[in-house]
């Protein structure tokens, strides 16, 4: 059984992910869940209290290791779509978020440099495997990869803006023709 704090995390999460971030009060999760406000707020003062425990909520899966071959890369770049699917109200407000609290922008700094490592370690091996050519400049996969996070941390709101659907797929066709100059 699911213990009050973990009710309201869920709950938060699911309505900001509907509502988004800005449209949903600590009122509106309380009444959601049938309690009162005052009793929410036992457990989390603010709403940038819920985002920072949201953010230390167990993974519901395991995160792909680094990407060793390119099928595992184009899964790792659907596997990063789901994460940012899953967790809508956190990327359409991803710069706003950062800005609520130290701890969640180190938490953002913490997954960029994670996966930037990542993939880094996954374009040198592809580039040993004779699948990526050599760099043409210093930098250029720290660039490429930065424009891979970047779009995919915005993926969401650029769909919006364009109006058509953000599926994974959609996001895996952008990071393969992305990807496609530095190809043999």
């Amino acid at each position: 059984m699911k213990g009050t704090r973990e009710k309201i995390l869920l709950e938060a999460k699911h309505q900001f992910n509907k509502k988004g971030y800005n449209s949903v009060s600590i009122k509106d999760i309380a009444d959601a869940l049938g309690i009162s406000k005052g009793n929410l707020t036992y457990y989390f003062k603010k709403k940038e209290d819920i985002v920072e425990a949201i953010l230390e909520m167990p993974a519901d899966r395991t995160p792909p290791s680094a990407p060793g071959d390119y099928k595992e890369l184009m899964a790792f770049f659907e596997d990063m779509q789901s994460v940012v699917e899953n967790n809508a109200f956190y990327f359409l407000h991803h710069a706003q978020l950062s800005q609520l609290s130290d701890y969640i922008r180190a938490k953002q700094s913490e997954v960029y440099e994670l996966n930037c490592e990542k993939l880094l370690n996954c374009f040198e091996t592809l580039k040993d495997q004779g699948v990526f050519r050599e760099e043409a400049f210093e930098g250029e996969y720290k660039s490429i990869i930065d424009s891979l996070l970047v779009s995919c941390i915005y993926w969401l709101p650029f769909c919006e803006i364009k109006g058509i659907s953000p599926s994974k797929n959609s996001y895996k066709t952008h990071a393969e023709n992305t990807i496609r100059p530095i190809m043999k």
